[in-house]
């Protein structure tokens, strides 16, 4: 059953709610291939016009994201490496987050352990298992650049992890990954796969600290409702943790079908990458004001509809 945006999203708003959008980065937002937002450009300046606050939640590093919302010109609070911390800049709200400190300009929330600490549980337990790894600690900055099609500049940002710690297997197996990852949660270890890397936490995830951001912002505005965007399998705890979830799909119908298994009041997106990420945000926005749809209107699809829910791209 495929419902026009307005229709899909008037219902779980209420009327005197205000709207808060958490997004992964990488394939949402911006591609993953090229680096584009693509149009999405147009629809984070709808979200600025809209006074919806836009907070990345994302594996990457807090150098990396504050190159992206400064270039994004997003001033929302941000997410950095699965969960490992919430950085709110100084004077978002008018009072210091629950649990915060004060770094420079940001009061931090600290969900994740240190990185020293996750690393050291990783390579521990790699090599209790016997399985060999390749770390994001054990590559070089020209390394990181060539496997992961950076620039050297954006190489070492990503190289200034805090909190995770992106790995892969030397001999790529599927059972062998199996097998450690079942041993990484049983030293208390999160393990989510990033796509080319997995990527291990320590006591945290993505749906830990999006699950922190409504006590802020509720204490701030009253009512509020979070909308969510995610596209790989280690957004599915960001998805459940919000009360819109919107799938956005990729090339790979992979993905999508793994979050909708999962997710089931989720919606997805007919459009992948970026396009996807901005027919999301359109819908998300004119549900909430009421907008009647118009013809060309962006149509997300319920997860429960039969065989546009594989995620395969439409």
């Amino acid at each position: 059953m495929a419902l026009r945006a307005s229709a899909a999203y008037t219902g779980p708003v209420k009327k005197r709610s205000r709207l808060v959008v958490v997004s992964d980065v990488d394939g949402c937002l911006r591609d993953s291939a090229t680096g584009s937002c693509g149009n999405a450009r147009e629809a984070v300046d709808r979200l600025e016009r809209a006074g919806v606050p836009l907070v990345l939640c994302s594996s990457k590093t807090r150098a990396e994201l504050e190159r992206l919302r400064g270039d994004l010109g997003v001033d929302a609070p941000f997410v950095v490496e699965n969960g490992g911390a919430v950085f709110v800049p100084a004077g978002t709200f008018p009072f210091a987050p629950q649990g915060s400190v004060r770094r420079g300009q940001y009061d931090v929330v600290e969900i994740g352990r240190p990185h020293v600490q996750v690393l050291g549980r990783l390579l521990a337990t790699a090599a209790k298992v016997g399985v060999d790894i390749t770390t994001f600690s054990d590559m070089s900055v020209q390394r990181v650049s060539a496997e992961c099609g950076l620039s050297l500049a954006d190489a070492r940002l990503a190289k200034l992890r805090e909190y995770d710690e992106p790995f892969r297997l030397v001999d790529p197996d599927p059972e062998a990954r199996a097998k450690l990852c079942r041993a990484l949660r049983s030293a208390g270890l999160r393990c989510a796969s990033g796509g080319q890397y997995d990527h291990v936490t320590l006591a945290t995830d993505k749906g830990v600290a999006t699950a922190l951001l409504p006590r802020f912002y509720k204490r701030a505005w009253g009512e509020v409702t979070f909308a969510g965007l995610g596209d790989n399998e280690n957004d599915v705890e960001l998805l459940a943790a919000v009360d819109l979830p919107v799938v956005v799909r990729s090339t790979d119908p992979g993905p999508a079908a793994f979050l909708l298994a999962r997710i089931r009041k989720a919606r997805v997106t007919a459009a992948s990458g970026p396009a996807g990420w901005s027919e999301g945000i359109r819908a998300l926005l004119d549900g909430l004001t009421g907008r009647p749809a118009a013809a060309d209107a962006p149509v997300l699809t319920s997860s429960g509809s039969g065989p546009d829910d594989t995620g395969t791209p439409g």
